[in-house]
């Protein structure tokens, strides 16, 4: 599994600016860091919200989606059926 953070403002705010406003919402450790400089993933997976969830199998579908925090107990049943 590969968590994945993006930021879809890059002309708006730096990765460096986004990793810390990351890390201080979520007090999460790290994750893989990408910038959506054509708003490809904005429109490909609707990214509307900051902290959108998007749980994508190994087909490369959608498995599951959030527009904000679902929370631990629901990403988690959600992430085992997926695995």
């Amino acid at each position: 599994m590969t968590v994945v953070a993006i930021n879809i403002l890059p002309k708006t705010y730096s990765l460096e600016q986004w990793t810390g406003f990351w890390k201080e919402w979520t007090k999460a450790g790290d994750v893989l860091w990408a910038q959506d400089t054509n708003v490809r993933a904005i429109k490909d997976y609707r990214l509307l919200v900051l902290g959108t969830q998007v749980l994508i199998d190994r087909q490369g579908r959608v498995a599951f989606r959030s527009d904000g925090p679902a929370g631990y107990n629901k990403l988690r049943s959600e992430l085992e059926k997926v695995l």
